[in-house]
């Protein structure tokens, strides 16, 4: 979606069929899936009427941030920048590694996602590049890994955001502009987002999407996706997977409903398939290479296969899987969760405005 908005600045021709335009600005909304907007169409009428219209997309596989958005940076799929799920094994280097908030002055951003980014390719083409989120991201190992070269525009508030983009879209310069929303995704986690005060926040979004809508110069164009939705679970619905392992297991990552479980010993893969047979109704156990063979990665390099686990687990229903070595105790207070292929995960908006 990005590396269509530089197209359209570029006036080429785009996968996403944008209209050519001087300014673009992609707003992100974290954790604003499209099954969540359209259960809340009275606080996102604006919004819910475009999905309702089918302007929708699919979040890739897993349905979590440091996968989509490396997707979104970059332009390749998973498995050709390696950001392949949240938390991962990189056994070519022997490090486990939050792909959000766990990077270290071991972990170079340029090492672990070499691919250009979409900003770095609208640098060298002369095109401004911004990044408009709160200054808590300005610095980042994350951002470094997806958003290098990119003017950072700090904002604290959402409307703040949105002000600072409209500031951009109505300037004389040509420009590629990125709006990040992490609030919906943190509220959600903590108290679902089918709580109050989840719905006022995309109320908020809504409304000001809707404003700047009217004031949008008609050579700019603005672009409003998501990179997952999210599931609501409750603590009954918990499954805490250690009895079903052994001493194979070397670590259990990825996220509570597509855990990534690597295992010590390759052919202890069949034997840790057959533990999860009586969980069918709540799981799907299933080899990584079916799912390489799938092409749930995409094109899949050395890079990402150095990743993957042996076998992804992925939650049915409203269930959330946990080991209680490796989970951390946060995650088990979490009420929205996300990762796995369902609808309620991977249907994302993708509403266009005057592109």
């Amino acid at each position: 979606m990005f590396k269509s908005g530089l197209e359209a600045v570029l006036g080429q021709k785009n996968a996403l069929n944008f209209q050519s335009k001087k300014r673009v600005c992609v707003v992100l909304v974290d954790g604003m899936g499209a099954e969540q907007v359209l259960a809340r169409s009275g606080h996102a009428k604006y919004l819910s009427s475009a999905i309702a219209r089918g302007e929708t997309a699919f979040s890739a596989f897993p349905a979590t941030t440091s996968t989509n958005i490396g997707s979104f940076a970059t332009g390749v799929t998973a498995g050709e920048h390696g950001l392949i799920g949240h938390q991962v094994l990189d056994r070519k280097r022997n490090i486990r590694l939050n792909l959000l908030t766990g990077w270290t002055t071991e972990t170079n951003p340029v090492v672990w996602q070499p691919n250009q980014n979409i900003s770095e390719l609208s640098f060298s083409l002369g095109i401004q590049t911004n990044v408009i989120a709160a200054s808590e991201y300005q610095h980042t190992g994350y951002t470094k890994a997806t958003m290098r070269q990119a003017n950072f525009v700090a904002a604290e508030s959402i409307s703040d955001r949105f002000e600072k983009a409209r500031e951009i879209l109505s300037s004389p310069q040509e420009s590629l502009s990125y709006l990040y929303i992490p609030e919906l995704d943190k509220y959600g986690h903590r108290n679902g987002w089918q709580s109050p005060g989840w719905a006022a926040l995309l109320e908020e979004v809504d409304s000001e999407v809707q404003r700047i809508s009217k004031r949008l110069p008609k050579d700019s164009g603005l672009v409003v996706i998501a990179d997952h939705g999210m599931v609501d679970t409750s603590e009954e619905m918990h499954l805490v997977l250690d009895k079903y392992f052994d001493s194979a297991l070397e670590w259990f990552g990825g996220d509570t409903r597509a855990s990534y479980v690597y295992l010590n010993d390759p052919k202890a893969i069949d034997s840790t398939l057959e533990r999860f047979t009586p969980l069918s109704n709540s799981i799907t156990a299933i080899r990584t290479t079916d799912l390489v063979e799938k092409r749930f990665f995409g094109d899949v390099t050395e890079l990402a296969l150095n990743r993957l686990p042996e076998i992804v687990l992925l939650a049915k229903g409203s269930h959330t899987l946990f080991h209680s070595e490796y989970s951390k105790k946060k995650s088990f207070e979490m009420i929205a969760h996300h990762g796995a292929p369902s609808a309620a995960e991977i249907r994302i908006p993708l509403v266009r405005i005057g592109i």
